[in-house]
Protein backbone atom coordinates (compact mmCIF):
# COMPACT_ATOMS: atom_id res chain seq x y z
CA UNK A 1 0.00 0.00 0.00
CA UNK A 2 1.14 3.63 -0.72
CA UNK A 3 0.78 6.95 1.49
CA UNK A 4 -0.20 9.85 0.39
CA UNK A 5 -0.77 13.82 1.69
CA UNK A 6 -4.13 15.55 0.00
CA UNK A 7 -4.55 18.74 0.35
CA UNK A 8 -8.78 19.87 0.63
CA UNK A 9 -10.64 21.67 3.27
CA UNK A 10 -11.95 21.06 6.81
CA UNK A 11 -15.15 21.42 5.97
CA UNK A 12 -15.17 18.16 3.61
CA UNK A 13 -14.78 16.88 7.71
CA UNK A 14 -18.41 16.72 8.56
CA UNK A 15 -18.52 12.53 9.35
CA UNK A 16 -15.96 9.77 9.13
CA UNK A 17 -16.68 9.59 5.49
CA UNK A 18 -14.38 12.55 3.08
CA UNK A 19 -15.52 12.94 -0.75
CA UNK A 20 -12.91 14.47 -2.24
CA UNK A 21 -13.06 15.76 -5.79
CA UNK A 22 -10.87 16.55 -8.52
CA UNK A 23 -10.88 17.30 -12.34
CA UNK A 24 -10.36 14.82 -14.71
CA UNK A 25 -6.86 16.57 -16.24
CA UNK A 26 -5.63 15.80 -12.56
CA UNK A 27 -5.33 12.09 -12.77
CA UNK A 28 -1.28 12.25 -13.35
CA UNK A 29 -1.71 12.76 -9.79
CA UNK A 30 -3.20 9.41 -8.79
CA UNK A 31 -2.41 7.36 -11.24
CA UNK A 32 -0.83 4.76 -8.52
CA UNK A 33 -4.05 5.28 -5.55
CA UNK A 34 -5.19 1.88 -4.89
CA UNK A 35 -8.46 1.92 -2.10
CA UNK A 36 -6.47 0.88 1.12
CA UNK A 37 -3.92 3.58 0.55
CA UNK A 38 -2.88 5.36 3.48
CA UNK A 39 -3.64 9.12 3.76
CA UNK A 40 -2.72 12.49 5.52
CA UNK A 41 -5.54 14.55 4.79
CA UNK A 42 -4.82 18.56 5.11
CA UNK A 43 -6.22 22.18 4.54
CA UNK A 44 -4.01 24.55 3.56
CA UNK A 45 -2.98 25.13 7.01
CA UNK A 46 -2.90 21.42 9.27
CA UNK A 47 -2.52 18.30 8.50
CA UNK A 48 -6.23 17.29 10.29
CA UNK A 49 -6.78 13.84 10.05
CA UNK A 50 -5.13 10.10 8.64
CA UNK A 51 -7.64 8.51 6.53
CA UNK A 52 -7.75 5.21 3.93
CA UNK A 53 -8.53 5.30 0.59
CA UNK A 54 -12.19 3.70 0.55
CA UNK A 55 -13.36 3.99 -3.55
CA UNK A 56 -11.96 5.88 -6.32
CA UNK A 57 -14.64 6.82 -9.12
CA UNK A 58 -14.15 8.31 -12.44
CA UNK A 59 -16.73 10.16 -14.68
CA UNK A 60 -16.90 13.84 -15.49
CA UNK A 61 -15.02 14.14 -12.08
CA UNK A 62 -12.46 11.77 -10.07
CA UNK A 63 -14.25 11.44 -6.58
CA UNK A 64 -12.34 9.64 -4.18
CA UNK A 65 -14.27 8.73 -1.03
CA UNK A 66 -11.66 8.66 2.31
CA UNK A 67 -12.58 6.75 5.73
CA UNK A 68 -11.17 8.74 8.34
CA UNK A 69 -9.57 6.24 10.76
CA UNK A 70 -7.48 8.89 12.70
CA UNK A 71 -8.01 12.47 14.26
CA UNK A 72 -5.36 14.44 16.65
CA UNK A 73 -4.30 17.91 17.27
CA UNK A 74 -3.76 19.84 13.78
CA UNK A 75 -0.27 19.29 12.44
CA UNK A 76 0.91 22.81 11.10
CA UNK A 77 1.97 22.61 7.57
CA UNK A 78 4.53 25.51 7.94
CA UNK A 79 6.10 23.62 10.47
CA UNK A 80 6.13 20.32 8.96
CA UNK A 81 7.05 21.79 5.34
CA UNK A 82 10.86 22.54 7.68
CA UNK A 83 11.69 19.60 9.11
CA UNK A 84 14.52 17.82 7.66
CA UNK A 85 13.43 14.45 5.72
CA UNK A 86 10.24 16.62 4.88
CA UNK A 87 11.43 19.45 2.87
CA UNK A 88 9.75 17.61 0.16
CA UNK A 89 6.95 18.83 0.96
CA UNK A 90 7.83 22.22 0.34
CA UNK A 91 7.03 22.18 -3.12
CA UNK A 92 3.38 21.36 -1.82
CA UNK A 93 2.47 25.30 -1.25
CA UNK A 94 2.23 25.23 -5.39
CA UNK A 95 -1.70 25.90 -5.77
CA UNK A 96 -1.95 23.45 -8.43
CA UNK A 97 -0.40 20.72 -6.74
CA UNK A 98 -2.87 18.56 -4.45
CA UNK A 99 -1.78 15.26 -4.31
CA UNK A 100 1.68 14.13 -3.01
CA UNK A 101 2.72 10.57 -2.88
CA UNK A 102 4.87 10.20 0.21
CA UNK A 103 7.94 7.72 0.46
CA UNK A 104 8.17 5.40 3.76
CA UNK A 105 10.62 7.19 5.29
CA UNK A 106 8.29 10.14 4.45
CA UNK A 107 5.62 8.77 6.24
CA UNK A 108 7.41 7.23 9.10
CA UNK A 109 8.80 10.63 10.35
CA UNK A 110 5.20 12.55 9.33
CA UNK A 111 3.45 9.48 11.74
CA UNK A 112 6.02 10.17 14.08
CA UNK A 113 5.36 14.06 14.85
CA UNK A 114 1.68 13.17 14.38
CA UNK A 115 2.24 11.23 17.40
CA UNK A 116 3.82 14.11 18.98
CA UNK A 117 3.44 17.53 17.81
CA UNK A 118 4.71 19.53 20.56
CA UNK A 119 8.03 19.13 19.13
CA UNK A 120 7.57 20.72 15.92
CA UNK A 121 7.64 24.36 16.23
CA UNK A 122 10.63 24.00 18.43
CA UNK A 123 12.74 21.98 15.97
CA UNK A 124 12.20 24.31 12.81
CA UNK A 125 12.83 27.28 14.63
CA UNK A 126 16.50 26.48 14.05
CA UNK A 127 15.74 24.47 10.94
CA UNK A 128 18.93 26.82 9.46
CA UNK A 129 20.97 24.38 10.68
CA UNK A 130 19.89 21.40 8.58
CA UNK A 131 21.44 22.88 5.51
CA UNK A 132 24.91 23.72 7.62
CA UNK A 133 24.39 19.85 9.00
CA UNK A 134 23.60 18.44 5.44
CA UNK A 135 26.88 20.23 4.00
CA UNK A 136 29.49 19.23 6.87
CA UNK A 137 27.52 15.61 6.37
CA UNK A 138 29.84 15.23 3.18
CA UNK A 139 33.06 16.06 4.28
CA UNK A 140 32.82 14.78 7.89
CA UNK A 141 35.41 12.36 8.14
CA UNK A 142 37.65 14.73 7.41
CA UNK A 143 36.44 16.42 10.05
CA UNK A 144 36.50 13.58 12.88
CA UNK A 145 40.08 13.07 12.81
CA UNK A 146 42.38 10.46 15.07
CA UNK A 147 39.53 8.51 16.54
CA UNK A 148 42.08 6.06 18.26
CA UNK A 149 44.19 8.59 19.43
CA UNK A 150 40.79 10.44 21.06
CA UNK A 151 39.75 6.87 23.02
CA UNK A 152 42.95 7.24 24.68
CA UNK A 153 42.14 10.35 26.28
CA UNK A 154 38.54 9.81 27.03
CA UNK A 155 39.57 6.49 28.99
CA UNK A 156 42.51 8.50 30.54
CA UNK A 157 39.30 11.11 32.00
CA UNK A 158 37.02 8.58 32.74
CA UNK A 159 39.63 6.88 35.18
CA UNK A 160 40.63 10.48 36.59
CA UNK A 161 37.07 12.01 37.71
CA UNK A 162 36.61 9.50 39.87
CA UNK A 163 36.22 10.06 43.25
CA UNK A 164 37.92 7.18 45.03
CA UNK A 165 40.98 7.49 42.22
CA UNK A 166 41.00 11.24 43.30
CA UNK A 167 41.15 11.66 46.92
CA UNK A 168 44.39 9.42 46.57
CA UNK A 169 45.94 11.53 43.97
CA UNK A 170 49.61 12.89 44.32
CA UNK A 171 51.59 15.43 42.78
CA UNK A 172 52.98 12.66 39.73
CA UNK A 173 48.96 12.09 38.57
CA UNK A 174 48.11 15.69 38.35
CA UNK A 175 51.02 16.37 36.19
CA UNK A 176 49.92 13.53 33.69
CA UNK A 177 46.41 15.63 33.37
CA UNK A 178 48.76 18.01 31.08
CA UNK A 179 49.84 15.13 28.38
CA UNK A 180 45.99 15.39 27.58
CA UNK A 181 45.14 19.12 27.22
CA UNK A 182 47.22 20.49 24.40
CA UNK A 183 46.22 23.81 26.16
CA UNK A 184 47.39 23.04 29.15
CA UNK A 185 50.60 21.89 27.29
CA UNK A 186 51.28 25.63 25.82
CA UNK A 187 50.34 27.17 29.03
CA UNK A 188 53.50 29.78 30.13
CA UNK A 189 56.02 28.29 32.35
CA UNK A 190 55.01 31.47 34.58
CA UNK A 191 51.20 30.55 35.04
CA UNK A 192 52.03 26.83 34.34
CA UNK A 193 49.61 24.82 36.99
CA UNK A 194 52.59 22.00 36.60
CA UNK A 195 55.44 23.55 36.80
CA UNK A 196 55.79 22.96 40.18
CA UNK A 197 54.05 22.02 43.29
CA UNK A 198 52.01 25.19 43.99
CA UNK A 199 49.68 23.99 47.43
CA UNK A 200 49.30 21.31 49.20
CA UNK A 201 48.77 18.12 47.79
CA UNK A 202 44.90 17.76 49.51
CA UNK A 203 43.99 21.01 48.10
CA UNK A 204 44.91 19.69 44.19
CA UNK A 205 42.13 16.78 45.24
CA UNK A 206 39.69 18.74 46.60
CA UNK A 207 39.81 21.43 43.55
CA UNK A 208 38.62 18.59 41.17
CA UNK A 209 36.20 17.10 43.80
CA UNK A 210 34.31 19.93 44.42
CA UNK A 211 34.40 20.68 40.42
CA UNK A 212 33.19 17.47 39.99
CA UNK A 213 30.58 16.29 42.43
CA UNK A 214 29.98 20.08 44.38
CA UNK A 215 26.36 21.38 45.36
CA UNK A 216 26.39 24.07 43.74
CA UNK A 217 24.93 24.24 40.21
CA UNK A 218 27.53 23.51 37.04
CA UNK A 219 27.93 27.20 36.48
CA UNK A 220 28.53 28.52 39.84
CA UNK A 221 31.60 25.43 39.68
CA UNK A 222 32.96 26.57 37.12
CA UNK A 223 33.01 29.94 37.50
CA UNK A 224 34.55 29.44 41.58
CA UNK A 225 37.03 26.71 39.31
CA UNK A 226 38.03 29.99 37.76
CA UNK A 227 38.11 32.81 39.59
CA UNK A 228 37.28 31.56 43.62
CA UNK A 229 40.31 33.00 45.04
CA UNK A 230 40.52 30.09 47.79
CA UNK A 231 39.78 27.30 45.46
CA UNK A 232 41.38 28.61 41.98
CA UNK A 233 44.88 27.27 40.89
CA UNK A 234 47.25 29.28 38.65
CA UNK A 235 47.04 28.09 35.26
CA UNK A 236 43.87 27.17 34.61
CA UNK A 237 41.69 29.63 32.17
CA UNK A 238 38.95 29.90 30.21
CA UNK A 239 40.46 27.87 27.53
CA UNK A 240 41.60 25.32 29.78
CA UNK A 241 38.24 25.17 31.92
CA UNK A 242 36.54 25.20 28.30
CA UNK A 243 38.22 22.15 26.95
CA UNK A 244 38.49 20.11 30.80
CA UNK A 245 34.45 20.63 31.08
CA UNK A 246 34.26 18.20 27.86
CA UNK A 247 36.45 15.67 29.12
CA UNK A 248 35.21 15.60 32.21
CA UNK A 249 31.37 15.84 31.60
CA UNK A 250 31.79 14.30 28.23
CA UNK A 251 27.74 13.27 27.78
CA UNK A 252 26.92 16.50 28.76
CA UNK A 253 28.63 19.46 27.32
CA UNK A 254 30.59 20.24 24.44
CA UNK A 255 34.18 21.47 24.54
CA UNK A 256 34.33 25.42 25.17
CA UNK A 257 37.52 27.01 23.38
CA UNK A 258 37.71 30.11 21.30
CA UNK A 259 36.73 28.03 18.38
CA UNK A 260 33.46 26.67 19.45
CA UNK A 261 32.45 29.59 21.08
CA UNK A 262 33.15 31.63 18.16
CA UNK A 263 31.08 28.97 16.07
CA UNK A 264 28.15 28.61 18.60
CA UNK A 265 27.76 32.68 18.74
CA UNK A 266 27.58 32.37 15.09
CA UNK A 267 24.72 30.09 14.56
CA UNK A 268 22.66 31.41 16.93
CA UNK A 269 22.33 34.97 17.44
CA UNK A 270 20.65 34.67 21.68
CA UNK A 271 24.34 33.77 21.75
CA UNK A 272 26.17 37.11 20.15
CA UNK A 273 23.97 39.27 21.60
CA UNK A 274 24.29 38.13 25.34
CA UNK A 275 27.70 37.05 25.53
CA UNK A 276 29.72 39.97 27.06
CA UNK A 277 26.98 39.46 29.99
CA UNK A 278 28.16 36.38 30.99
CA UNK A 279 31.00 34.98 33.35
CA UNK A 280 32.71 31.81 31.77
CA UNK A 281 30.41 29.43 34.12
CA UNK A 282 27.41 30.26 32.46
CA UNK A 283 28.82 31.42 29.54
CA UNK A 284 29.52 27.30 29.14
CA UNK A 285 25.82 26.86 30.99
CA UNK A 286 24.04 29.05 28.43
CA UNK A 287 25.85 28.02 25.23
CA UNK A 288 25.40 24.40 25.96
CA UNK A 289 21.76 25.17 27.18
CA UNK A 290 21.41 26.70 23.15
CA UNK A 291 22.61 23.22 21.66
CA UNK A 292 20.39 21.78 23.71
CA UNK A 293 17.29 24.04 23.22
CA UNK A 294 18.33 24.08 19.21
CA UNK A 295 17.86 20.06 19.06
CA UNK A 296 21.15 20.07 17.73
CA UNK A 297 21.73 16.65 18.60
CA UNK A 298 18.51 15.46 17.24
CA UNK A 299 19.61 17.31 13.94
CA UNK A 300 22.91 15.78 14.10
CA UNK A 301 22.01 12.01 14.92
CA UNK A 302 19.69 12.40 11.95
CA UNK A 303 21.36 14.26 9.13
CA UNK A 304 24.78 13.56 9.80
CA UNK A 305 24.62 9.76 12.02
CA UNK A 306 27.24 8.20 13.92
CA UNK A 307 30.74 8.56 13.13
CA UNK A 308 32.51 7.09 16.01
CA UNK A 309 31.69 5.48 19.06
CA UNK A 310 32.88 8.26 21.39
CA UNK A 311 30.42 10.28 23.34
CA UNK A 312 28.36 12.66 20.78
CA UNK A 313 29.43 15.75 22.09
CA UNK A 314 33.12 14.46 20.38
CA UNK A 315 31.61 14.66 17.10
CA UNK A 316 29.76 18.22 17.69
CA UNK A 317 32.92 19.73 18.44
CA UNK A 318 34.10 18.40 15.27
CA UNK A 319 31.01 19.64 13.43
CA UNK A 320 31.30 23.46 15.54
CA UNK A 321 34.76 23.24 14.48
CA UNK A 322 34.05 22.65 10.62
CA UNK A 323 31.90 26.38 11.18
CA UNK A 324 34.18 28.33 13.11
CA UNK A 325 36.53 27.52 9.64
CA UNK A 326 33.76 27.38 6.96
CA UNK A 327 31.96 30.02 7.76
CA UNK A 328 33.48 33.41 8.61
CA UNK A 329 31.29 36.19 9.17
CA UNK A 330 32.80 38.04 5.56
CA UNK A 331 31.72 34.93 3.70
CA UNK A 332 28.41 35.62 2.48
CA UNK A 333 27.22 32.03 3.89
CA UNK A 334 29.02 30.63 0.68
CA UNK A 335 26.61 32.24 -2.13
CA UNK A 336 28.15 33.84 -4.21
CA UNK A 337 27.54 37.93 -5.23
CA UNK A 338 25.18 37.61 -7.93
CA UNK A 339 22.61 35.63 -5.87
CA UNK A 340 22.10 38.43 -2.95
CA UNK A 341 19.35 39.41 -5.63
CA UNK A 342 17.56 36.04 -6.21
CA UNK A 343 14.34 37.85 -4.78
CA UNK A 344 14.27 39.69 -7.68
CA UNK A 345 14.57 36.78 -10.36
CA UNK A 346 12.49 33.82 -10.36
CA UNK A 347 13.79 30.01 -9.82
CA UNK A 348 12.93 26.99 -11.66
CA UNK A 349 13.56 23.46 -12.08
CA UNK A 350 13.36 22.32 -15.40
CA UNK A 351 13.34 18.62 -15.93
CA UNK A 352 14.85 16.82 -18.58
CA UNK A 353 13.97 14.23 -21.49
CA UNK A 354 15.18 10.40 -20.15
CA UNK A 355 17.93 9.56 -21.50
CA UNK A 356 19.21 12.80 -22.42
CA UNK A 357 22.93 12.94 -23.45
CA UNK A 358 24.43 15.78 -20.68
CA UNK A 359 27.62 16.17 -22.05
CA UNK A 360 25.46 17.21 -25.68
CA UNK A 361 23.12 19.19 -23.67
CA UNK A 362 25.38 21.32 -21.38
CA UNK A 363 27.14 22.27 -25.28
CA UNK A 364 24.46 23.22 -26.98
CA UNK A 365 23.13 25.62 -23.98
CA UNK A 366 19.94 25.95 -24.43
CA UNK A 367 16.14 24.50 -22.63
CA UNK A 368 14.09 23.45 -24.73
CA UNK A 369 10.28 22.69 -24.84
CA UNK A 370 8.07 20.31 -27.79
CA UNK A 371 5.50 22.50 -29.21
CA UNK A 372 4.13 19.91 -31.44
CA UNK A 373 1.58 21.28 -33.87
CA UNK A 374 0.25 24.04 -31.46
CA UNK A 375 2.85 26.30 -33.27
CA UNK A 376 4.44 29.61 -31.52
CA UNK A 377 3.06 29.74 -27.88
CA UNK A 378 3.18 33.79 -27.69
CA UNK A 379 0.14 33.05 -29.88
CA UNK A 380 -1.87 31.96 -26.98
CA UNK A 381 -2.90 34.19 -24.24
CA UNK A 382 -3.65 31.72 -21.64
CA UNK A 383 -3.00 27.93 -20.59
CA UNK A 384 -7.22 27.57 -21.03
CA UNK A 385 -6.49 29.03 -24.81
CA UNK A 386 -3.69 26.43 -25.42
CA UNK A 387 -5.83 23.58 -24.33
CA UNK A 388 -8.81 24.00 -26.20
CA UNK A 389 -6.59 24.42 -29.75
CA UNK A 390 -4.54 20.79 -28.57
CA UNK A 391 -8.07 19.22 -28.61
CA UNK A 392 -9.30 20.91 -31.99
CA UNK A 393 -5.40 20.31 -33.83
CA UNK A 394 -5.41 16.88 -32.63
CA UNK A 395 -9.42 15.86 -31.77
CA UNK A 396 -8.45 14.70 -28.72
CA UNK A 397 -10.50 14.00 -26.26
CA UNK A 398 -7.66 13.64 -23.11
CA UNK A 399 -5.19 17.01 -23.23
CA UNK A 400 -1.56 16.65 -21.57
CA UNK A 401 -2.47 19.47 -19.35
CA UNK A 402 1.09 19.24 -17.43
CA UNK A 403 2.61 19.24 -20.43
CA UNK A 404 1.29 22.01 -21.92
CA UNK A 405 0.93 24.83 -19.11
CA UNK A 406 4.90 24.20 -18.61
CA UNK A 407 5.13 24.89 -22.35
CA UNK A 408 2.75 28.59 -21.20
CA UNK A 409 5.19 28.88 -18.66
CA UNK A 410 8.49 28.55 -20.59
CA UNK A 411 6.78 30.90 -23.22
CA UNK A 412 5.17 33.54 -20.64
CA UNK A 413 6.49 33.57 -17.62
CA UNK A 414 10.24 32.31 -17.41
CA UNK A 415 11.82 35.67 -18.26
CA UNK A 416 15.70 36.65 -19.08
CA UNK A 417 17.55 37.02 -16.06
CA UNK A 418 15.99 33.87 -14.11
CA UNK A 419 17.73 31.00 -12.47
CA UNK A 420 17.44 27.33 -13.83
CA UNK A 421 18.24 24.39 -11.72
CA UNK A 422 17.99 21.24 -14.16
CA UNK A 423 17.13 18.49 -13.07
CA UNK A 424 17.30 14.31 -14.54
CA UNK A 425 14.66 11.79 -14.28
CA UNK A 426 17.21 9.90 -11.60
CA UNK A 427 16.06 12.89 -9.09
CA UNK A 428 19.91 14.53 -9.54
CA UNK A 429 20.47 18.18 -9.57
CA UNK A 430 23.03 18.27 -13.54
CA UNK A 431 23.23 21.90 -13.83
CA UNK A 432 22.65 25.61 -12.68
CA UNK A 433 22.16 28.13 -14.99
CA UNK A 434 20.93 31.83 -16.49
CA UNK A 435 18.72 32.11 -18.76
CA UNK A 436 19.64 34.23 -21.53
CA UNK A 437 17.35 34.82 -24.44
CA UNK A 438 13.68 35.09 -24.64
CA UNK A 439 10.89 32.44 -26.03
CA UNK A 440 12.48 31.54 -28.96
CA UNK A 441 10.26 29.36 -31.83
CA UNK A 442 12.44 27.64 -34.32
CA UNK A 443 12.56 28.27 -37.65
CA UNK A 444 12.74 24.57 -38.86
CA UNK A 445 9.96 22.23 -38.68
CA UNK A 446 9.62 19.87 -35.70
CA UNK A 447 12.43 21.22 -33.69
CA UNK A 448 11.69 22.00 -29.87
CA UNK A 449 10.74 26.18 -28.86
CA UNK A 450 13.81 27.16 -26.91
CA UNK A 451 15.66 29.61 -24.28
CA UNK A 452 19.85 29.99 -24.23
CA UNK A 453 21.25 29.48 -21.21
CA UNK A 454 24.07 30.63 -19.55
CA UNK A 455 26.08 27.50 -17.44
CA UNK A 456 26.96 28.25 -13.42
CA UNK A 457 27.50 25.33 -12.67
CA UNK A 458 27.68 21.74 -14.19
CA UNK A 459 27.90 18.81 -12.18
CA UNK A 460 25.93 16.05 -10.39
CA UNK A 461 24.09 16.59 -6.53
CA UNK A 462 21.63 13.90 -5.62
CA UNK A 463 18.63 15.25 -4.45
CA UNK A 464 16.35 12.13 -4.33
CA UNK A 465 13.87 12.36 -1.43
CA UNK A 466 13.98 16.74 -1.39
CA UNK A 467 12.48 17.41 -4.46
CA UNK A 468 9.05 15.98 -6.07
CA UNK A 469 7.31 17.25 -9.19
CA UNK A 470 5.62 15.57 -12.26
CA UNK A 471 5.65 18.82 -14.29
CA UNK A 472 8.84 20.18 -16.64
CA UNK A 473 8.82 22.80 -15.68
CA UNK A 474 8.63 24.29 -11.97
CA UNK A 475 8.53 27.56 -10.06
CA UNK A 476 10.03 27.43 -6.96
CA UNK A 477 11.12 30.95 -6.33
CA UNK A 478 8.39 31.07 -3.40
CA UNK A 479 9.85 27.92 -2.16
CA UNK A 480 12.29 29.27 0.30
CA UNK A 481 13.31 25.91 1.70
CA UNK A 482 13.48 23.77 -1.79
CA UNK A 483 15.88 26.97 -2.86
CA UNK A 484 18.13 27.38 -0.15
CA UNK A 485 18.65 23.75 0.23
CA UNK A 486 19.69 24.01 -3.83
CA UNK A 487 21.97 27.21 -3.42
CA UNK A 488 23.45 25.48 -0.27
CA UNK A 489 24.65 22.57 -2.25
CA UNK A 490 25.58 23.87 -5.64
CA UNK A 491 27.15 26.80 -4.60
CA UNK A 492 28.88 25.58 -1.70
CA UNK A 493 32.53 26.88 -1.81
Amino acid sequence: MSTWILRGESKNIQTNTISYQLDMYELFYINEMQPGDKVYYCDYTDIICICKVNTITMYNQIVITLDVIEQGEPLPLKFVRKLWGLKNLDIFKIEDIKVLALEKDEDDILHSYWKVPGSVEGLVKYDYLDIHLFLYSRVAEVWIGDTEKQLTKYQFFQAFRKEENLSIMNWEDFQKLREQSPFLQTTLPVESFFTEQKAPIERYRQFFIDLLFGDDSIDKRLDSFYKDPIRRLIGFGQKEIGELVHYLFPNFFCRFTNKEIVAVERLFKEASTLKNTYTIGSKIYHYQKLIHESYLLNKYLNIVGRKTELPIYYEINCFLQYIYDTHSESENDGKEVAFEEKEKKKYWIYTTQTGIDANSFFDEGMLTFNHGKLGNIRNYSSRKEIWNNYRQIYSAKKVPYVETSSLFQFCHEMEEGDYVFVKNDKEQIIGLGKVCSPYMFPKFPNSPSFRKIEWIRTGIWNVKGMLFSKKPLVNITANQNSLSYLLDIILEK
